[in-house]
């Protein structure tokens, strides 16, 4: 089994399932999904500007 084409068949399955409203990368909440906010530090502050 070739492993390119095995993941080229995941990547159009996850295209199909986009949806540009969603809050998600991929796909939409669904009935019984939990979503919880998390504090997450922003690594971005953190890096080196040029100037």
């Amino acid at each position: 089994m070739c492993y390119a084409n095995a993941n080229m068949k995941l990547v159009k399955k996850n295209q199909k399932l986009h949806n540009p409203n969603s809050p998600l990368l991929i796909g939409n909440v669904k009935d019984g999904d939990v979503v919880k906010e998390v504090r997450e530090p922003s690594y971005i502050d953190a890096q080196q500007r040029l100037i």
